[in-house]
């Protein structure tokens, strides 16, 4: 049979390194979007054996491949979004491990690729963001996605009040008053 049956079938039986084995004979092989496929499915099986950081490693992989798909096979937004997701997979996967910048950085680039055309739907990623900001101790950053993700729940006010507390710790700590004065100005208002 061939790796990528034999893979599969592996995978579906539950005899993760015998798929593992298989998928990592097409990690080179087809086209660049086949090939996110087998990241991702290496990605699983290692989640399934507990290897987490392994796993993070290649949800990122998937999510740089992603980025770098031609705007013939998928149009810059769907790639950054599908991008957005494996490396949210990869920060979930490496967290506590120091890894999680780089996913991090990832994450942040292809979420704001998203959010230029519009910040509706995307709610709870600015939300995510802007603990991973506050994780990494980009303070600023995590103020302006609170910040953001708050306006978004206008119609949660207990929510939305939550997050601008947040929005205003973050300014406070990274140095930033006046947008911690200007943000409790502004929620007085509400």
């Amino acid at each position: 049979m061939d790796p990528l049956n034999s893979a599969i079938e592996a995978e579906l039986e539950g005899d993760y390194p015998r798929a593992l084995d298989h998928y990592r004979k097409l990690i080179t092989k087809g086209s660049l979007l086949d090939r996110i496929g087998i990241y991702q499915a290496i990605a699983r099986c290692f989640e399934k054996r507990g290897r987490l950081k392994t796993a993070g490693y290649w949800h990122d992989r998937a999510g740089l491949a992603y980025m770098k798909l031609a705007s013939r096979t998928m149009g810059l937004q769907e790639r950054a979004y599908y991008g957005m997701i494996e490396f949210r997979s990869a920060i979930q996967d490496y967290v506590p491990n120091s890894s999680i910048r780089t996913a991090g950085k990832n994450y942040l680039n292809a979420l704001g690729i998203c959010l230029k055309t519009s910040k509706e739907g995307y709610s709870h990623e600015m939300l995510f963001a802007a603990h991973l900001c506050a994780k990494i101790s980009a303070f600023m950053r995590a103020g302006h996605f609170f910040a953001d993700a708050a306006e978004q729940f206008k119609s949660e006010p207990r929510l939305a009040r939550k997050t601008f507390e947040l929005a205003i710790q973050y300014y406070e700590q990274s140095g930033e008053r006046r947008a911690a004065r200007k943000l409790r100005a502004a929620s007085r208002k509400d």
